[in-house]
């Protein structure tokens, strides 16, 4: 069985698991370096875990809640802490989000699930929360906790920071690894009007560990993370412009929707990758 290792020197280059994953990395072995599987996948089909006999797994998150005020259940977290020693992952992956709220109105006694990552609010609080939260759940891993900056859809009531402010403050505070997601931070620029260009800058990039890159759509005037389509030429100017300040540990491509995206997309993409991080 194979594992990625934190330390190894070179960027990592892998793909989010989805229809396409297995037989593609059967058909192309040693393309990629790792497959990134979400617990979640693997808590209700176990059997996408036999993709580790062939490839190293770096296992990713939408569980913990980590900047709500409800926490994960027990169940939930001793699942996690399984995989994540099954899976042997160097690092797990968080959004910096929140997945569990405070009981509706007609039900005071179980927790809603919302099923769906959700942007806090962007304020000191929410930071201050999200420390208190992170401390306690990183106790229960032998691995690394690192957060992944959520896509911003709409300006969230009562923020008093902006998307970059409040991913930089929440760094700095909690000391913690940046999964930067460059499709969700594109998706910010573009819903609040803000240059994602300038904006990269000011991340704390020399704290990136892994990073994300998928497609995005545009509804309504709204820009959406989609993960069934090519990611933009932004999004690959970003990374390249990442890329010549900070080398991350792993770089990971999210088309894992659909069972038709185009290998020769996916190549054109991984070759792409591979290229930029080894100039």
């Amino acid at each position: 069985m194979k594992y990625v290792t934190a330390n190894s020197g070179a960027v990592a280059v892998g793909l989010a698991f989805g229809p396409i994953v297995p037989e593609f990395v059967t058909a192309n072995p040693g393309l990629i370096d790792y497959v990134e599987i979400p617990f979640e996948q693997l808590r209700h089909s176990p059997d996408t875990g036999s993709i580790q006999e062939t490839v190293p797994v770096i296992l990713h998150c939408a569980s913990m809640s980590v900047a709500g005020f409800v926490p994960p259940d027990d169940g939930t977290m001793k699942g996690i802490e399984r995989e994540a020693e099954r899976t042997k992952t160097p690092w797990i992956g968080e959004h910096l989000a929140f997945i569990t709220a405070e009981p509706i109105q007609d039900d005071h006694t179980q927790p809603t699930a919302l099923t769906y990552t959700v942007c806090p609010q962007m304020s000191e609080e929410t930071v201050e929360r999200v420390a208190t939260n992170l401390a306690s759940l990183q106790k229960r891993f032998n691995v690394p906790l690192i957060l992944e900056n959520s896509p911003q859809y709409f300006d969230v009531p009562g923020s008093t920071l902006s998307m970059v402010d409040f991913v930089s403050a929440v760094i700095e505070r909690c000391q913690v690894g940046l999964l930067l997601d460059l499709t969700h931070f594109v998706i910010s620029m573009l819903n609040t009007k803000k240059d994602p260009v300038s904006e990269i800058d000011r991340l704390p990039l020399e704290k990136v560990v892994e990073v994300h890159i998928s497609g995005l759509s545009v509804q309504s005037g709204i820009a959406w993370d989609d993960h069934a389509i090519p990611a933009p030429p932004v999004v690959f100017d970003l990374f390249e412009r990442v890329i010549a300040r900070v080398r991350p540990k792993a770089v990971t491509l999210e088309y894992n929707w659909s069972p038709q995206f185009p290998e020769s997309t996916l190549l054109r993409h991984l070759d792409r990758v591979h290229k930029i991080v080894r100039n």
